[in-house]
C-alpha cells in the first residue's frame, strides 16, 4: 500500500499514458518527439545515417561503426530519460522544443559508451557458452566443413531460437536500465541486470507481458514489411545506397519508439 501512495504522489506524465491505450500513447508520443522539434530530429537522424555511411568506408569501417552504435544508444538515453522524467505533456513537449544536440552528447554519450562495451562483453559471453554447449553435444570438431557449420546450427535451431524469444521478451527492461544509467559504469552495468532474478520476476507480470508481447509484434511486423518493400526496391531500380539511407531513417524512428516503449515496460512493472 506504501509503495502504491509513493507511486501516486510521484506520478508523471508516463503514468498518464499507461492508464489508458498504452501501446497507442507509446506511439502517439514517439511521434511527438520526432515530428516537433524538427531541427532536432532531423540533425540526430543525419548524424546516425552519415556515422553508417562511413562505416561502410574499409578502412575506416570499425571506427564508425563503434561510433554509430554508441551515438544510437545516446539517443535512446536521452529520449527515454525526458519521457520517464517528464511530469506533464506540457513539460514533455517544452523539453522537446528545447532540445539540441549538445545536450544528448553531454548528458548520454558516457552510459551510451557504457553500455556499448556491456553488451559487446555480453556478445562474448554468450558466444562463448554457445561453443561450450555446441562442444558437449559432439557438435565441434576439427576440420569442420560448411556444411558441417549448418548442420550444427539446425541442431541447435529450437533452444537459439527459445534463447532469442527470452532475450527479445526481457530486452525492454534492460534498455530501461540502460535508459536510467548515468554514467560509464552504471550503463555498462545495465547490459548485465538480464541476469537478475527481480528482473525476471517482474518480467513475468501479466500486465508486462501484454504489453511487450503486442507492442513487439506491431513493431517486429512494421520492420519485417519496410524491409522488405525497400529490398524489393532497391533491386527494381538499382538505387541500394538510397534504400540504405531510407532504412536507416526508419530504424532512428524505431529507436524512439522502443526508448519511450522500454521506459513504459520499466514503469509496468514498478
Amino acid at each position: 500500500m506504501q509503495e502504491n501512495i509513493m507511486k501516486n504522489s510521484e506520478r508523471r506524465l508516463i503514468d498518464e499514458a499507461l492508464e489508458s491505450q498504452p501501446i497507442k500513447n507509446t506511439f502517439r508520443l514517439s511521434w511527438e518527439f520526432i515530428t516537433l522539434n524538427r531541427n532536432f530530429t532531423f540533425t540526430l537522424m543525419g548524424v546516425f545515417i552519415a556515422l553508417h555511411l562511413l562505416g561502410m568506408i574499409p578502412v575506416l569501417a570499425l571506427v564508425f561503426m563503434v561510433f554509430a552504435g554508441v551515438f544510437g544508444l545516446a539517443i535512446q538515453i536521452y529520449i527515454g530519460k525526458v519521457f520517464y522524467q517528464t511530469a506533464d505533456i506540457h513539460n514533455y513537449l517544452d523539453k522537446i522544443e528545447k532540445s539540441k544536440i549538445d545536450m544528448v552528447s553531454y548528458t548520454s554519450i558516457a552510459p551510451a559508451f557504457g553500455a556499448y562495451i556491456g553488451g559487446l562483453v555480453f556478445l562474448f559471453l554468450m558466444a562463448f557458452l554457445f561453443g561450450v554447449v555446441a562442444n558437449s553435444m559432439g557438435l565441434i570438431h576439427e576440420g569442420m566443413s560448411e556444411s558441417d557449420l549448418i548442420k550444427m546450427m539446425a541442431s541447435l535451431g529450437m533452444p537459439m531460437i527459445l534463447a532469442l524469444l527470452v532475450l527479445l521478451y526481457l530486452q525492454p527492461l534492460v534498455q530501461a536500465n540502460i535508459i536510467l544509467a548515468k554514467n560509464f559504469n552504471e550503463g555498462f552495468k545495465a547490459v548485465f541486470t538480464i541476469f537478475s532474478p527481480n528482473l525476471w520476476k517482474r518480467a513475468f507480470q501479466k500486465a508486462y507481458f501484454f504489453y511487450v508481447v503486442i507492442l513487439g509484434i506491431i513493431v517486429l511486423s512494421t520492420i519485417f514489411i519496410v524491409a522488405t518493400f525497400l529490398n524489393f526496391f532497391a533491386s527494381m531500380i538499382g538505387l541500394a545506397l538510397l534504400s540504405h539511407i531510407v532504412l536507416l531513417g526508419c530504424l532512428y524512428i524505431f529507436m524512439v519508439i522502443m526508448a519511450v516503449g522500454s521506459v513504459m515496460a520499466k514503469r509496468i512493472v514498478e
